[in-house]
């Protein structure tokens, strides 16, 4: 399949997959990370909600094919600066985890990136699907576990720090990334009207960071005022515009 081929939607909407670098604090490169997004809208697709099965199984497979080439393109030819570019993110949507050939095909991937020594991170959202059996659940949480077995690590993609989150999945301890979308914090207008509430988020995300050794990574920065305080909160890594674009495969 061309990398460059665009998918449809079920209602007729082009999307396309994207690639994105993820920064540490000295501006040297963690890895990139592999999402599906909207063609006219600038934003991420859940595609657990709007492509069928076959749709998203073509998806995925392209989605870790483009992952692993890329890996093996920078074995043997890395730059200095690209010497600690270690990690290879793909989004896939919570529900997807419990299909069994998706789970064989991102195992096969992450041993495939061992080789080449990079490691594969899947980054996923917290919820469920509301109508999601006590069985289906189940399945998500053996295939995590199942991935974590296979060293392939984990990424909480697109968390609210401001709210409690009650699904399973945040409460296993499971994760090795927090993402935190910049842009849906509205960080900026908080400082300055109530520093108070800066410093509790300082607080929670520094006492999660000791309890769990999770890391934080700072999501659609896109602003220098976004990313002076970005710098400011305990974030090990960075992502968004005002890094790298996003840059369409």
């Amino acid at each position: 399949m061309n990398a460059s081929q665009r998918f449809q939607l079920a209602n007729d909407t082009d999307f396309y997959l994207s690639r994105q670098l993820i920064l540490k604090r000295d501006d040297r490169p963690l890895g990139s990370e592999i999402r599906i997004l909207l063609e006219q809208q600038p934003r991420s697709l859940d595609p657990g909600t709007r492509l069928s099965s076959n749709k998203l199984a073509c998806i995925y497979s392209e989605m870790l094919m483009h992952t692993q080439l890329m890996a093996f393109a920078l074995k043997g030819h890395v730059k200095p600066l690209e010497r600690t570019f270690s990690r290879r993110f793909v989004c896939i949507a919570q529900p997807d985890l419990a299909d069994p050939a998706l789970l064989e095909e991102l195992i096969q991937s992450g041993e495939m990136l061992r080789n080449h020594g990079q490691t594969l991170v899947v980054s996923t959202n917290a919820l469920a699907p509301a109508d999601a059996s006590f069985k289906h659940k189940k399945k998500i949480i053996k295939h995590v576990y199942l991935l974590k077995d296979h060293a392939i690590e984990l990424a909480l993609d697109h968390h609210n720090p401001h709210h409690e989150s009650f699904e399973i999945l945040t409460t296993l301890d499971v994760f090795d990334y927090i993402k935190i979308p910049f842009s849906s914090l509205d960080l900026s207008l908080k400082l300055n009207t109530n520093p108070d509430e800066f410093n509790q988020l300082y607080d929670r995300m520094s006492s999660l960071k000791q309890r769990t050794h999770v890391s934080f990574i700072a999501d659609n920065v896109e602003h220098t005022a976004s990313h002076l305080l970005a710098r400011a909160l305990p974030f090990d890594f960075f992502q968004g515009s005002y890094y790298s674009p996003a840059d369409p495969l």
